[in-house]
């Protein structure tokens, strides 16, 4: 029977796909290539010189969160892929990082299972993993604990007094609130942050004060 593959292609260096990955893209039929409403195709970039001969199906994922655009886009892209899986064809859908971290894939996987459809995810290296390794800086040792926070968090603050290594991810577009929440929690001191880790234009800031407020939206923050 024909299914679905959720891979992640990892945070922006094509050497960092698994070869899992690898394989999934391989042996698909269809990949579907999740597009934003720019046009950009940035799982798409990272992955292309591993997919060949392959029909390619584009999934508009606006950039939004206007939850009826965000459920129709998810519909359609849905649909899409059922008919290819109903088709016969295996169907991998690639995505930025891991796709059970903050992925697109996520609603589509759960649309899939609920029309019965067989569904494979196939894990991948994640952005604050991939910055952690570019600073040289351990995540966590021993007994810490780790917080991921997403910067659009409602309760980002009250996150932020956790004990432990925070990262806080998708904080592009809300980078001068969250300089603001860490200055405020004394926190700033120890935090970095890398822009576009992996891909072309990667920037690393050792001293989260010298950034200005307007940053990619692939910028990981961690505070230790």
């Amino acid at each position: 029977m024909a299914r679905l593959y959720g891979v992640g292609v990892g945070p922006g260096d094509s050497e960092l796909i698994t070869l899992k990955a690898l394989r999934v893209l391989e042996s698909a039929d269809v990949i579907a290539v999740p597009v934003t409403g720019s046009g950009s195709r940035t799982a798409y970039d990272i992955a292309k010189g591993y997919i060949r001969d392959k029909k390619i199906l584009e999934c508009t994922m606006p950039m939004t969160r206007d939850e009826k655009k965000l459920a129709d886009a998810y519909k359609k892209a849905a649909d899409d892929i059922f008919d290819c899986i109903r088709a016969g064809m295996d169907v991998a859908y690639i995505t930025l990082g891991d796709p059970c971290v903050y992925s697109s894939f996520t609603r589509i996987r759960s649309a899939l299972v609920q029309r019965g459809c067989a569904v494979e995810t196939v894990p991948a290296v994640t952005s604050f993993c991939a910055a952690a390794a570019r600073l040289e800086m351990p995540l966590c040792d021993g007994s810490e604990p780790l917080v991921i926070i997403p910067a659009d968090c409602e309760n980002t603050g009250s996150l932020l007094d956790i004990q432990g290594t925070k990262v806080i991810m998708k904080s592009g577009g809300r980078l001068g609130e969250v300089k603001a929440l860490l200055t405020d929690k004394g926190l700033d001191g120890g935090a970095v942050m890398v822009e576009k880790c992996g891909m072309d234009g990667e920037k690393i800031y050792t001293d989260i004060e010298k950034t200005d407020s307007d940053k990619s939206y692939f910028s990981v923050i961690i505070v230790r």
